[in-house]
C-alpha cells in the first residue's frame, strides 16, 4: 500500500534543495512535413562531475477515448522516446556543460498543437525506496520549434480552435480558418464519450464560424456539464472540452 503522506513529504523537501543542472531547450519543427529536431544543454553549476542518464519523450495532451477505467480525457501520453525510453548516459564536469541532440516526427494521428518534448537528467543509481534522483528536467511545446518562415506560409490556415465563449450556457462558436474546399466536422461527447452531435462544413478559405447551439442530435438542449469536442479538418485535428452551465 502506497502511503501518500511519506512521499509527499519526500517531494516537498526535495523541492527546497537548490539543483546542482540547469536546462535550455531549442530546436526546429516543420509543420509541412512533421519532422525536427530537439537541442537540449545540461549544464553542471556543483563543484564535482555528475553522470546521469539524459531521457527525452514526446507527449500528447488532451487525447480523446474512452479507456476501460471509463476515463475518457488523457493528458501528457507518451507518444515517442528519443531515441527510446533508455535514453542516453552523459558526463558532465563541475562548471561544464553537454548538449544532446535529437530527431523527432509529429505522426499525423497526433494534434502539434498539444504535443510537447520533456527532457530530464537523472542519477542511474537506484535509490533504496526504489526511486532514482532526478536532477533536473525541462519542458518545451513543439509548436514553439517552428521556423519563422514557415510560420509566416502558415498565417492564412489558422487552426489553433478553441471555443468560445467556454463556460458558455445556449451555445458556443468555434472560428477558423482552413484551405478552400477543406472538408471539417465539430463532433461533440458527453463525459462518458457517448456521441452527442456532430456538425460538418465545407471551408472557403476566408475567416469562417461554426455554432454548436447546446443541443443534442435530437434536438434537444444538454444538460449542464463537461463535454468534449473533437475537430476535424483534413490534415489537422484539435481535441478540447467545453463547460456548459
Amino acid at each position: 500500500m502506497i502511503n501518500h503522506a511519506l512521499w509527499r513529504d519526500k517531494i516537498t523537501t526535495r523541492m527546497a534543495i537548490p539543483a546542482p543542472v540547469t536546462v535550455k531547450m531549442w530546436g526546429d519543427y516543420s509543420s509541412r512535413d512533421g519532422t525536427g529536431t530537439i537541442n537540449v544543454q545540461f549544464r553542471n553549476d556543483s563543484t564535482a562531475s555528475i553522470v546521469g542518464r539524459v531521457i527525452m519523450v514526446v507527449t500528447e495532451d488532451s487525447i480523446f477515448y474512452v479507456a476501460p477505467n471509463n476515463d475518457s480525457i488523457h493528458n501528457h501520453v507518451a507518444r515517442d522516446y528519443l531515441p527510446d525510453d533508455s535514453g542516453s548516459v552523459v558526463t558532465i564536469q563541475d562548471g561544464d556543460s553537454v548538449i544532446v541532440s535529437e530527431s523527432f516526427t509529429i505522426s499525423g494521428g497526433w494534434d502539434e498543437y498539444q504535443c510537447d518534448i520533456f527532457a530530464w537528467i537523472q542519477n542511474d543509481s537506484t535509490y533504496a525506496d526504489s526511486t532514482k534522483e532526478i536532477w533536473q528536467g525541462g519542458m518545451i511545446r513543439v509548436m514553439e520549434l517552428i521556423g519563422i518562415n514557415e510560420e509566416k506560409s502558415q498565417e492564412i490556415i489558422e487552426h489553433d480552435i478553441y471555443p468560445k465563449p467556454n463556460p458558455c450556457v445556449s451555445g458556443t462558436e468555434f472560428t477558423f480558418t482552413l484551405a478552400p474546399m477543406e472538408q471539417y466536422s465539430v463532433e461533440i461527447f458527453d463525459i462518458a464519450g457517448r456521441h452527442i452531435r456532430i456538425l460538418k462544413g465545407t471551408a472557403t478559405g476566408n475567416r469562417e464560424k461554426i455554432m454548436w447551439d447546446g443541443q443534442d442530435n435530437s434536438g434537444s438542449a444538454v444538460n449542464p456539464g463537461v463535454y468534449f469536442y473533437l475537430f476535424k479538418g483534413e490534415v489537422y485535428k484539435k481535441t478540447g472540452k467545453i463547460i456548459v452551465r
